[in-house]
């Protein structure tokens, strides 16, 4: 039980990945139709963690699942109409990173895929949760707010992505 749970926390304490899902969910939350970004991501989740789970070598998942939350953050801050294929886009390569940079620390099959059950379920709910919130965000200063926290995260994860050029980690 406590892989499981390893696996719940998995994306809450990453802070790539906690970055990656508060953008992806306030994007989301921007959208005309959430649903279906929403479920791209999770079709590119499942698909990243199956090829964690096929034991796929080393990738550079975490370098693009920080190009695409500083990506969303800015289209966040931007807060424009975005064409319905961008979003969607996003959400599937940002899932599927996601799922990518989330190997498990198992010796065992069995306590593997309870840590890869465990990040699956809480990405999903906790893109859900943020969606739903920015949702509800309709008034102009919480609008703002939001542009406001789509620009920190896209600051953050630019500066990240600069760090890891800088001192030779990319790729």
């Amino acid at each position: 039980m406590s892989a499981f749970l390893n696996g719940l926390l998995h994306p809450l304490v990453i802070a790539a990945h906690l970055l990656a899902l508060v953008a992806l969910g306030l994007l989301i939350g921007q959208q005309r139709r959430p649903l279906l970004t929403w479920a791209v991501f999770v079709a590119g989740l499942a698909a990243g963690l199956a090829a964690i789970a096929f034991a796929i070598g080393e990738t550079a998942a975490l370098d693009v699942l920080l190009a695409t939350t500083a990506l969303a953050g800015v289209l966040v801050a931007i807060a424009r109409p975005l064409p319905m294929l961008l979003p969607i886009t996003l959400a599937g390569i940002a899932g599927a990173a996601l799922g990518l940079d989330s190997p498990p620390e198992a010796i065992s099959i069995g306590v593997a895929v309870a840590m890869l059950v465990g990040t699956a379920i809480s990405a999903v709910v906790a893109l859900a949760l943020v969606a739903v919130a920015a949702r509800q965000l309709t008034r102009w200063w919480q609008r703002i707010g939001m542009r406001i926290v789509g620009s920190w995260l896209a600051a953050s994860a630019i500066l990240v992505l600069t760090l890891r050029f800088a001192r030779g980690l990319m790729f």
